[in-house]
Formats: structure tokens, sequence, C-alpha cells
């Protein structure tokens, strides 16, 4: 009885994720994709070609990007997709179920970065220069994720993917024009924990990443609940 029960559920969450993942790969996704990993290369093959191979921090910027652009499309057009295809009359038709399926697609949305991601830092780590994939990646997802879930909560509230997007590059260029005053300083979105500040001693280098990663993770947090609070205001989105 309880094997049947524990094989029902196994068979539901195979059923949702495979359904998430053809809404994720759908529509616009695949241009995101191939824009992501013609950055990857173009920038990469700069470096290949340039005299300053050996600055590992400099790669840091083409990962943030590339991770972005991966994000981008299923964060802030996921509600309109879903709105398009009138799949969220059935979400709001089943009491928690949204909550459920929008976690299961944020989860593989990240899961997917994060696995390109991999891959990418990967490739330059034998390819260009030596670093240690796994903690590059680590540190490249943490801002992804938080723009990633930022942009999934103005989904919720603005319910339009061309509105969010254009509110989410808005807010994209707010954030490098705050890059360079802010580069020393914990609430640098684009802070770079592998670029060292040369007038900061390394200890309290690493206090402000710490403290900057924390704050980002926080945020993530924020941006995830309020989402899903955006989500049971039912009538906006009908």
């Amino acid at each position: 009885m309880r094997s049947n029960k524990l094989y029902s559920y196994f068979i539901l969450v195979r059923k949702m994720i495979v359904y998430n993942l053809k809404i994720i790969f759908a529509n616009k996704f695949i241009w995101f994709l191939a824009g992501s990993l013609a950055f990857y290369i173009g920038l990469s093959l700069i470096h290949v070609f340039s005299t300053n191979v050996s600055r590992m921090q400099d790669l840091y910027g083409i990962f943030i990007f590339s991770g972005i652009l991966l994000v981008f499309y299923p964060s802030v057009f996921g509600i309109q997709n879903d709105q398009d295809a009138r799949t969220i009359e059935i979400l709001f038709g089943i009491p928690n179920y949204r909550y459920k399926v929008w976690l299961v697609r944020l989860i593989l949305i990240f899961i997917i970065t994060f696995l390109i991601m991999f891959l990418f830092t990967f490739l330059s780590s034998v390819l260009i220069v030596k670093f240690r994939s796994g903690i590059m990646t680590a540190q490249v997802m943490v801002p992804v994720i938080f723009l990633g879930m930022m942009a999934f909560m103005l989904s919720t509230a603005i319910r339009n993917g061309n509105g969010t997007a254009v509110v989410m590059i808005i807010f994209g260029i707010f954030f490098m024009i705050l890059e360079d005053p802010l580069r020393k300083s914990q609430w640098n979105v684009f802070l770079n924990p592998f670029e060292p500040a040369y007038d900061v001693n390394e200890t309290t280098w690493a206090l402000i990443t710490m403290k900057n990663r924390i704050i980002l993770l926080t945020g993530t947090l924020i941006f995830l609940l309020a989402g899903l609070f955006n989500l049971q205001k039912r009538e906006k989105f009908m």
C-alpha cells in the first residue's frame, strides 16, 4: 500500500517535471540559450587570444552575463506564457497547486542554469586558465539566482512579460551604474569575489564578500516569498 503511494507520488513528480521542462524550453528560450552560448564563446575567444589569459577574475563577468541570459526568459515571461496558454486558470483552480508548479519550475530553471554554467566554467578552466570550476559556478549562481528571483517576483506583480523585461533592464542598468562606486561594497550586486581590492586587506575583503552573499541570498528568499504571495491574488491573473 505504501509502495503504491510512493510510486504514485513519483509519477506525479515526474509528470510535473516533464511538463515544466516543456514550458521552460518552449517559445524563445532556445534563442536566449543560443545567445548565452554565443556570448560565452565570443568573449572566451577574445581572452584566449589576449595577453591577460591568467586573469581569472575577468571571466567572472562573462559567466554572470551568460547566466542572466539563461534565467531571463523563463523568469520574466513564465507567468505571461501561462496566461497565454490558459494554463493559469487550471493552476488557480486547484488550491495551492500553483505554488508547487512554480516552485518546481524555478528549481528546474536554476538547476539547468547551474549545469550549463558549470559546463562553461569547466571548459574555461581547461582551455583558458586553471581554476576550480565548482567554486566559480557557485559564486556566479548567487547573483544570477538573485536577479532571476527578482524577475519572477516582478512578473507576478506586473503580469506582463514585456513590462517585466523593461523593468528588469532598467534595474540591470541601475546596478551596472552602481557597480563601480560600490566596487568594494557589500551592496554591490555584481561584486566579483575573485577580483582583489588592492587597498583592502584579505580578511576585510573576505568579510565583505561573505556579507554580500548573505544579502543576495536573503533578497532571493524575500523575492520568492513575495512572488508566491502575489500568486494568491487570483482575480488579478484571470
